[in-house]
């Protein structure tokens, strides 16, 4: 079950706006119905967490155990995590009132919302403005991110994106985009810095705003043979030019690599992302044409399966090569 959405009586804790995810789950938040206690409910995300005294059996007796604590579903009793002393339990509707002040200058508007987990996490994700478009045809949607969590595991976190969350995986991939991240502590200040974090996202909206101008600035500006051969270097260097000693194995395995993104290169300007990104021959198509590789297409993946790539690749060594790739296209 990739989505990792909760279950509840049959039913998944995630309610859109628009389309469904791939899984096809959830419930659709009626148009002109887009306020937080109509998505929390669709959503299932009304529910309310208590924290109670944990125990354990010792001798067949139980036994408090000292400075901790159990978050559970308040109507079930089902345990969602373990916790200390300082912290406080900070309710899904508290986000949404949150968010509520956002949405009321009508330029925000929720998109997805739901519970993963079993419950123990939560998102909320909500469209800002309009689309960007770099390149003059590659759209960009920017969306602010909304996370809770009730195991202990993290605390509130608010976040601009470019990923539409649908499941535990695209919560995952707009996790790994770079980007500020308000962060708020599960404690007895929560509520109020969440008010703190609502004015700040002004802020880090405009700062999306001139990311993506630096990516419009990079479709405006030539690749060059030069800069590509240095994309190839750091991505799949041609074993051949490597001075390190390899197994054979590793060699074999440099080769697949190294061909099969040249072999994309050289067709990049036949596939839409690219097309879109105004082709190969800008900064921003060749940025676009080297992630399409390292996410989709490398061989040596272990996994075709849409949802599980997704997150492999945006994860650990994947998603800091990406990172170096645009390092360096931007600062040539």
């Amino acid at each position: 079950m990739a989505h990792n959405l909760e279950i509840t009586n049959g039913k998944a804790s995630f309610a859109y706006a628009g389309r469904p995810g791939w899984h096809g789950l959830g419930q659709a938040i009626p148009p002109g119905m887009e306020d937080s206690e109509t998505v929390s409910e669709l959503a299932g995300l009304n529910r309310t967490v208590a924290l109670v005294p944990l125990y354990t059996m010792v001798g067949g007796e139980p036994v408090a155990v000292p400075e901790k604590f159990a978050t559970v579903y308040a109507d079930t009793g089902f345990v969602l995590g373990v916790v200390g002393t300082r912290y406080t339990v900070v309710q899904n509707v508290t986000a949404f009132r949150a968010i509520d002040r956002w949405v009321v200058d009508g330029r925000v508007k929720y998109e997805t919302a739901g519970a993963l987990d079993e419950g123990r996490k939560v998102f909320i994700l909500v469209r800002i403005g309009e689309d960007f478009t770099i390149a003059g045809t590659d759209p960009v949607t920017p969306y602010a991110l909304v996370t809770n969590s009730h195991d202990g595991s993290s605390g509130l976190g608010v976040k601009l994106v470019s990923t539409r969350v649908v499941c535990q995986n695209t919560l995952n991939v707009s996790l790994r985009e770079k980007g500020e991240r308000i962060g708020i502590r599960h404690t007895a200040s929560a509520e109020a810095n969440i008010e703190s974090a609502a004015q700040a996202l002004g802020l880090v909206s405009r700062q999306q705003a001139e990311m993506m101008q630096r990516f419009q600035q990079l479709a405006q500006m030539n690749a060059g043979q030069t800069l590509v051969e240095q994309v190839v270097e750091l991505v799949a260097p041609d074993p051949a030019k490597v001075e390190v000693s390899l197994t054979e194995r590793q060699r074999t395995r440099a080769i697949r690599r190294h061909d099969s993104f040249m072999t994309l290169l050289q067709h990049a300007q036949e596939l839409p992302t690219i097309v879109s990104a105004g082709g190969l021959d800008n900064r921003w198509g060749l940025f676009n044409a080297t992630t399409e590789w390292m996410e989709w297409v490398d061989p040596t993946k272990s996994t075709q399966i849409l949802e599980r790539r997704m997150v492999g690749s945006l994860e650990g060594t994947v998603s800091d090569a990406r990172q170096r790739v645009y390092d360096l296209i931007a600062a040539v």
